[in-house]
Parts: C-alpha cells; sequence; structure tokens
C-alpha cells in the first residue's frame, strides 16, 4: 500500500517538473523574443540616426561644396602626417 502511495507522489511529482520545466522554457522563449525585439528596435533607431547624419552631411557639401573639398583636403593631410610619423 505504501509503494503505491509513493509511486503515486513520485508520478506527481515527475508531473509537477515536467509541467516546471515547461513554464521556465516558455519564459525563456518570452525573454529572449523581447530581447529581440529591443534589439531590433535599437538597430532601426541607430540606423535612422546615422540616415540623418548622412543626410545632414549631404546637404552641407551640397551647400558648400568647396569648404567642404579644402576640409577633405587638409583632414587628409593630417591623417597623412599622423601615418607617417
Amino acid at each position: 500500500m505504501a509503494d503505491r502511495s509513493l509511486e503515486k507522489e513520485f508520478d506527481v511529482l515527475k508531473n509537477d517538473l515536467g509541467t516546471l520545466k515547461d513554464d521556465v522554457s516558455n519564459i525563456a522563449k518570452l525573454l529572449a523574443r523581447k530581447g529581440s525585439a529591443q534589439l531590433n528596435d535599437a538597430v532601426d533607431s541607430g540606423k535612422a540616426r546615422v540616415q540623418a547624419g548622412v543626410n545632414v552631411l549631404e546637404d552641407q557639401v551640397t551647400a558648400r561644396p568647396l569648404t567642404s573639398l579644402l576640409l577633405a583636403f587638409g583632414i587628409g593631410i593630417m591623417l597623412g602626417k599622423i601615418t607617417h610619423r
């Protein structure tokens, strides 16, 4: 009689552990999806900021082409001197 009671308790414990395993698995999947969504949002935000910066730079180059050319030339000279030290 005690063996059957112990078997039943063991079966209940197995079922509870199976349910717990499923719950933990579902929580992990949910957290992974949430993290993935947050990462995608951050990447999209970063892309938008970079694109906005590129647009501003393009506008500046279009508005002042000679100044932009001289600035690029000056930066090139400075980088050349720095790398040849």
